[in-house]
């Protein structure tokens, strides 16, 4: 991802492989004022990032995707300085790695509660 790109402040990128997911999670942004990004995978997220002309705010993450999952794109986001700086928040359904990870803003356990979900997208702008 390019370093000179800013930041639009509404702007959230919700990365997940599972489209109803994926979905809902927009459709809960969007009722709360963001603009939401989609990807189906670690991949396709660089891919969007790479092509949009404003970095994301935030990165919504899931962990357990096809192509690159969650863990991937993280160690490739620990590398490149443009990305470290976009906050994370991994939403997984396994409670137990929300401790273990490195480099990530927020842990949000599935099924996401709408209150929880904007009020850690909220804090981070």
């Amino acid at each position: 991802m390019e370093k000179g790109k800013s930041v639009t402040e509404k702007l959230v990128l919700v990365v997940d492989d599972d489209l109803f997911i994926r979905r809902s999670l927009s459709k809960l942004l969007n009722a709360a004022g963001y603009s939401v990004l989609e990807a189906e995978n670690g991949q396709h997220a660089l891919e969007v990032l790479e092509q949009t002309s404003h970095a994301p705010g935030m990165i919504l993450l899931d962990l357990a995707m096809p192509v690159l999952d969650g863990f991937g794109f993280l160690k490739i986001r620990a590398k490149d300085p443009a990305l470290r700086r976009i906050p994370v928040a991994v939403v997984s359904g396994d409670p137990s790695l929300g401790e273990s990870l490195d480099g990530i803003d927020a842990y949000l356990e599935k099924p996401v509660s709408r209150n929880r979900l904007i009020a850690v997208v909220a804090h981070r702008f």
